[in-house]
């Protein structure tokens, strides 16, 4: 780095470091954060590099983070990341608002035929022939004093960014394919702006699908129960109650009778810890009243299994003339959805191409 890492307080820091920020159009950005064990991520550490500089940020501080509110808005400032994911969620705790326009190098990568999920330091070797560490991401970032080789390593995170962006940049340029990462960066900012909770919450259960109509009613208020539990508490769903204790409890509501009958069947801890509560839950709000099936765990039927095989090759085939994964044009599941006659907003950008020749599901 040519300079020893160091943890800054955002109170102290902020203020100079937005100065430069605004005379750079491209800012490369990483943070760090635990979320092992409770509900909501905890924020670590934000790491922001210009080009020249690298800012490590302490997150743990309390801070409004105007300053970086004030970045990530900045509509004439590319925002580099590597594999966004829940970062946008770190975000959005810290400054309110999330990085536009958005440079994803991983989905970049992708779509000049790079493996879809590659590796941010895979990405650098291949790209600059630069070796850098890993295996640091799961270590704890709210733990006070971070140690040194942490800080290095959260600082090697973001400084090959602005470099991955003008080399990445440069190539989709020749390739003339800028625009469906610009496309798909703002897909994803624009899903990430919407509230997550609208998520079908049925899907997030393993094995839910294995469940007959009345069964998954009552999961269903099960998961919202869940969900209840675990933020108030601040702890992942599966410390409250895991997956297979709500499907089979929610079988069991079917053939036992009486609620009461049912949780008799759960774990003797859970029941000293929530068994009264949960009963006074089910008892007051029955299964989900007017519950339909969501299409996607219903199975599909003969005929559209058979377009389903028909449209994976098809992409496979258009997949391999452009040169890139299958998936990045539309994995199974989403062709799924086409199957079922939906029609998802990726359809009207650069995939009508490639998906164009389809015959109709």
């Amino acid at each position: 780095m040519g300079r020893e890492a160091k943890l800054l307080n955002p109170s102290v820091i902020l203020g100079e470091a937005s100065l430069h920020w605004a005379k750079t159009t491209t800012i490369g950005l990483d943070t760090e954060f635990v979320r092992e064990r409770t509900f909501f991520p905890q924020p670590g550490l934000v790491q922001v590099c210009d080009g020249n500089r690298v800012w490590l940020i302490d997150a743990v501080v309390e801070n409004p983070f105007k300053e970086l509110a004030e970045m990530l808005d900045r509509s004439n400032t590319i925002k580099v990341l590597h594999s966004v994911g829940e970062d946008l969620e770190i975000f959005r705790i810290l400054a309110g608002t999330l990085p536009q326009p958005l440079f994803d190098t991983q989905m970049a990568a992708a779509i000049l035929g790079f493996p879809l999920q590659v590796r941010y330091e895979n990405l650098v070797e291949r790209c600059f022939d630069v070796c850098l560490p890993g295996g640091k991401a799961r270590s704890n970032w709210c733990a006070r004093p971070l140690a040194s080789e942490l800080l290095e390593y959260a600082a090697q995170d973001v400084i090959w960014l602005p470099r991955l962006h003008d080399y990445l940049n440069e190539a989709l340029l020749a390739h003339q394919r800028l625009h469906w990462l610009q496309e798909d960066c703002q897909r994803v900012v624009e899903v990430a702006k919407t509230d997550n909770e609208g998520v079908q919450p049925l899907f997030k259960v393993k094995g839910a699908g294995r469940l007959e109509d009345e069964a998954l009613a009552w999961l269903l208020q099960l998961v919202h129960w869940r969900d209840q539990q675990a933020k108030a508490r601040d702890v992942p769903r599966s410390f409250v109650v895991k997956d297979e204790t709500l499907t089979e409890t929610a079988a069991r509501l079917v053939r036992a009778g009486p609620v009461e009958n049912a949780l008799s069947a759960l774990p003797p801890g859970l029941q000293r810890r929530h068994g009264d509560r949960l009963l006074k839950w089910l008892e007051e709000s029955g299964p989900a009243q007017g519950f339909q099936r969501p299409a996607e765990l219903q199975s599909p039927s003969q005929a559209q299994r058979a377009w389903l095989k028909q449209a994976q090759q098809h992409v496979r085939n258009q997949a391999e003339r452009l040169q890139i994964d299958p998936a990045l044009i539309a994995s199974k599941r989403e062709l799924s959805r086409l199957a079922r006659g939906e029609q998802p907003d990726w359809l009207n950008g650069w995939r009508s191409e490639p998906l164009h020749g389809l015959p109709e599901p």
